[in-house]
């Protein structure tokens, strides 16, 4: 994967899909082989700097959105600050503000998710994960609870993000959002096969 990628990782059910990303996203060690980031290979770096890596250049968006039911649009997009005990300043505010702008949320900053639809709560975790301005999003299977027209706009919205230089793999069973991305990797039995450029 270069920079500026869009990866579109796909296949049946127990394929390997979200495997294959919990390794590169340093959140599972490969039996073999190695990862490398930036020239650096990360396959051997300490729980503590696959920490950092994962809050300073990582992000992961999931199914399931796990933002926190009590917690505000707002406050949620912030929770990646509160877990690297840094202080919540005014700066740090404006920043969640303006992710939630980013993905279509003005003016529901203190929405609570219960009061925002399925397609927004995913938006909320995307802003999430943009917050501390990642090199590479990872998304696993981040449409697979949503209606069809909602998917759609999710994954329209990562394009769009890629456009702007963000890199992304996404792991997706849907085979038709395969032409959002640039590269294509199909996943069978374990083994990723790149597949020719996506159209």
């Amino acid at each position: 994967m270069d920079r500026g990628d869009f990866v579109c990782v796909t296949g049946r059910s127990g394929s390997g899909k979200s495997t294959f990303l919990n390794i590169l996203s340093t959140l599972l060690s490969p039996d073999e082989g190695y990862i490398t980031f930036d020239g650096v290979n990360i396959t051997c770096f300490s729980e503590k700097k696959r920490n950092r890596l994962r809050q300073n250049d990582f992000a992961m968006i999931f199914q399931f959105h796990h933002l926190m039911p009590y917690l505000t649009a707002a406050e949620n997009v912030l929770l990646p600050y509160l877990n690297s005990w840094k202080p919540v300043t005014k700066s740090t505010l404006n920043r969640a503000h303006a992710c939630l702008d980013r993905v279509g949320l003005k003016d529901k900053y203190d929405r609570l998710p219960g009061q925002l639809s399925g397609g927004e709560q995913q938006r909320v975790a995307i802003a999430r994960a943009l917050v501390k301005s990642p090199q590479v999003l990872f998304a696993d299977e981040p449409t697979g609870n949503l209606d069809k027209k909602t998917g759609d706009a999710i994954v329209q919205l990562l394009s769009k993000m890629n456009g702007e230089g963000l890199s992304i793999l996404m792991v997706t069973h849907e085979t038709a959002y395969a032409s959002a991305s640039n590269r294509l990797v199909t996943m069978e039995d374990g083994v990723a096969k790149e597949q020719s450029q996506a159209l």
